[in-house]
Parts: structure tokens; C-alpha cells; sequence
């Protein structure tokens, strides 16, 4: 990956230069501002480190020019002095990460260039068609939009994650990356410096003042706490006291930092954090703004879409050029599968019959599922089921479940089923 490094300063350019130079990458550095926004369209760049500290706003400039013109290209702010304000507003313009010359190591930035390197582009909005995932992605934005500490909820794989990392691609007033943490993570001996951050010398293994994930939340705009159940009862207390008061002290430190990163947790059900081991405090300011993510299976609109979304999302990432489509066949399958792991399996499943499939067309053999044969319980399930068997004949599904045509069309339609899909395709003989 040919990677274009804008930074006026000598002694810092040189440093980055040459390390990622021995890293075995290929690293143009360009002190000038003009010559550098010259070369924002030249492909040869899979990603560009863009100084924001100059004084003169020129890299966050840059930052923006290349993000308003190549949004695809992985950005880097790097500074080696500088506030967290100046750190929102680089990911606001469209820095994907905020990288810190010199208390970084090479190996952090390494990471994030490898991380990006398999991502030719940033991926794209799930295409939801069901009323009640929009309204959740609708309350979401509103809540965050208004500062409010968010609660999502929902089975595993519904895309709890997904969401909050593009809540800014659905209307949001901002745009940003998140600082994501599992709360088991923070079930440590020191979970309270990694969640505040510590200053030198706190402790004598501590020899830099080290920024916590509240810092970090800062420069990005949002923090996301996953499995918010899971996190200690002592950082509990820490977090509603910084929710609520809106500021924060590092651990060692008199000096009060405001907090003005958004706030999204998540669990599986309001059930997990509503118990006597959970911070009565949390719990009341998270469950009034809480927003649940529907399953996969109640928004049958949605599979389709989302499926052709996730085959063109992976062969971009893999460098795919000729993209494969549904047959069918495999609509049928995919359809009448419940998906008991949500997102997360569908997007295994689809990847996977991506790598198996020939000729540019997925059927239903490349698709790694079973249905059964036997009759399903739930209603959707029987209407396909049904539909299958007669190949999209509408009376004759009618006859086998009992209903009337216009139940039978009201079913389809809560649903969200088209029952043409399951008649066999005409061939059209040619005439001699």
C-alpha cells in the first residue's frame, strides 16, 4: 500500500518516514500544503497521514479536501501536540483515527494501516426496508443528537456494534468513529486507569501520563461500551458520576476534563442490568433511553437487501471485481431460513457462498443452511414452506393452510413475502 505522508516538520517527517520505511512501506512525505491537496485523486494512494497540529489548519484542510473527493481512502490525523478539540474536528472532517507522534508506537500505526489495508472503502449503510429497525435507527439518532447516554438492546448479531459506529450515516449532526470496548475488558486490577486514564508517576510502572478510553472518546466523538452488564461495580459508579456531571478526572489528577463524547452501551435484554448487582443509577438513566434492535426474522424485508448489500461489501474488501448475484434459488433458501444468529450468521453464510460460488451466480447449493423438511411452527416459516412446495401457487397454498385469498394476501404482505419468486422462470423458446 503506497501511503502519501503530509507533515511540514522536519524531525517529526522524518521519524515517521523512516520507521514505516523499515516496515517495508512505500511512504511518499510532502511538506507542502499545495502539492499534497494536488495529489488527492492519484489512485496509486491507499492512505494518507495528514499532520493537524501545523497551527494553520492546512492538514485539517487537507483532511477534509480528500474526504469530500476520495471518502474511500483511509485518512490519519498525526500530531505530536495537540487537544482533544482539535482531534473531534479531525474525525469530523473525516479522519478515520488520531494517531499521536510521540508517545505512539510504530507498531499501533502499523496496525491501524494493516486493519485498513484489506478495507479498500468504508462500508456502506445496511439497506433496512422494515418499519421497526428505521424507527430504531430514527431513535438512536435522535438520542444521540441531544447529548442523551444511550441503552441499545437485542439478541446476539443483531448489529448493536454496526449501528453505533454508522449512527452518523443515518442523519446524525456529526460525523465521527467511535472508541469501542467490551466491558469484560475492564473486569482488570486497574480498569479504573484504563477507563480514566492515569497521570506519571501515579505509580511507579508508570512512567508516561497515559490517556484513558474517555480521553480517546473525546477525539472521536463516541464511546461504545459493549455488554454493559459486565462491567465492574467500581467503574459503575465512576461512569454515572461522569455521565451526570459531564466531566472527568484521570487517576492521580485534580484537574477536571470535560466529557464531550457521546454515549452508547449495550446488552442482550434490559433484563441483564436490571438486578441488585447493577448500579441502581446507571440502570435508571440508561433504561429511559433505551432503543431495541429488532431479530432478523421479524423484518423479512430486510434479508434480501441486506444479503446483496453483505456480497458487495466483501468482494470490495477482498478485491473482487466481478461481484456475484442471487439466483432464485438461493432467495428461497435464504427467505425461509429464521436466522437464529441474526446479522452475524447471515453475513458468515454470505461470505462463504461468495468463496463457493461459480460462474458469478450463488444458488442455493453454495448456501451453507438447512431448512428441514419438516413443517415450521411459526406462521412466515409455514407460508414458505408452503409456497415452495407449490412452486408459488397460490390456491393450492390456500387449500393446504386453510385461509382464503384475501388472508392469504394479507399474510404475504405482513410478511413481506412475494409469492412470484417461488414460480419456476419461464424459458422463452426460440423460434426457428
Amino acid at each position: 500500500m503506497k501511503i502519501l505522508l503530509y507533515e511540514p516538520d522536519e524531525r517529526a517527517g522524518s521519524s515517521i518516514y523512516h520507521a514505516l520505511h523499515r516496515e517495508g512501506y512505500d511512504i511518499n512525505w510532502i511538506k507542502d500544503f499545495l502539492y499534497a491537496k494536488s495529489l488527492i485523486l492519484d489512485k496509486r494512494y491507499g492512505a494518507s497521514l495528514v499532520d493537524i497540529d501545523d497551527g494553520d489548519n492546512k492538514g485539517l484542510a487537507l483532511i477534509e479536501s480528500w474526504n469530500n473527493q476520495v471518502p474511500e481512502l483511509l485518512c490519519v490525523g498525526i500530531y505530536s501536540n495537540q487537544d482533544n478539540q482539535t482531534g473531534f474536528h479531525a474525525c469530523k472532517l473525516g479522519s478515520q483515527e488520531i494517531y499521536e507522534i510521540e508517545r505512539g508506537s510504530i507498531n499501533e500505526l502499523d496496525k491501524i494501516l494493516q486493519q485498513y489495508k484489506i478495507f479498500a472503502r468504508r462500508p456502506q449503510r445496511y439497506r433496512h426496508k422494515s418499519e421497526e429497525y428505521n424507527k430504531a435507527v430514527r431513535d438512536l439518532t435522535n438520542l444521540v443528537n441531544h447529548g442523551k447516554p444511550v441503552l441499545i438492546t437485542g439478541e446476539s448479531g443483531t448489529g448493536k456494534s454496526y449501528l453505533s459506529e454508522h449512527v452518523h450515516r443515518n442523519g446524525t449532526d456529526g460525523d465521527f468513529r467511535l472508541e469501542e470496548i467490551s466491558c469484560a475488558e475492564l473486569d482488570v486490577e486497574n480498569g479504573m486507569e484504563i477507563l480514566l486514564g492515569v497521570i506519571r508517576n501515579f505509580r511507579p510502572q508508570i512512567k508516561h501520563t497515559r490517556k484513558g478510553l474517555l480521553h480517546r472518546a473525546n477525539e472521536k466523538g463516541l464511546i461504545y461500551l459493549k455488554d454493559i452488564q459486565l462491567l465492574p461495580s467500581n467503574l459503575q459508579e465512576a461512569l454515572v458520576e461522569v455521565l451526570e456531571r459531564g466531566t472527568f478526572r484521570s487517576v492521580g489528577d485534580d484537574t477536571s476534563v470535560s466529557f464531550t463524547a457521546h454515549f452508547i452501551a449495550s446488552c442482550n435484554d434490559i433484563s441483564q442490568i436490571y438486578n441488585e448487582g447493577f448500579n441502581r443509577r446507571l440502570y435508571e438513566l440508561l433504561s429511559h433511553n433505551m432503543v431495541k434492535l429488532p431479530p432478523l426474522r421479524g423484518c423479512q424485508a430486510d434479508i434480501i437487501p441486506n444479503s446483496v448489500q453483505m456480497i458487495e461489501d466483501y468482494c470490495i474488501s477482498k478485491g473482487i471485481a466481478d461481484i456475484p448475484s442471487l439466483e432464485r434459488s438461493a432467495i428461497i433458501k435464504i427467505s425461509a431460513h429464521n436466522w437464529p444468529g441474526n446479522y452475524r450468521e447471515l453475513k458468515s453464510c454470505i461470505e462463504n457462498a461468495v468463496i463457493c460460488c461459480e460462474g458469478r451466480k450463488i444458488r442455493d447449493c453454495d448456501l451453507n443452511i438447512t431448512n428441514g423438511d419438516r413443517l415450521p411452527e411459526d406462521e412466515k416459516g409455514q407460508l414458505i414452506f408452503f409456497l415452495t412446495k407449490h412452486k408459488g401457487k397460490k390456491v393450492l397454498v390456500m387449500k393446504d393452510m386453510g385461509i382464503t385469498a384475501p388472508t392469504l394476501d394479507k399474510k404475504l404482505k405482513h410478511h413481506c413475502i412475494d409469492y412470484k419468486i417461488f414460480k419456476p422462470v419461464k424459458v422463452c423458446k426460440t423460434k426457428k
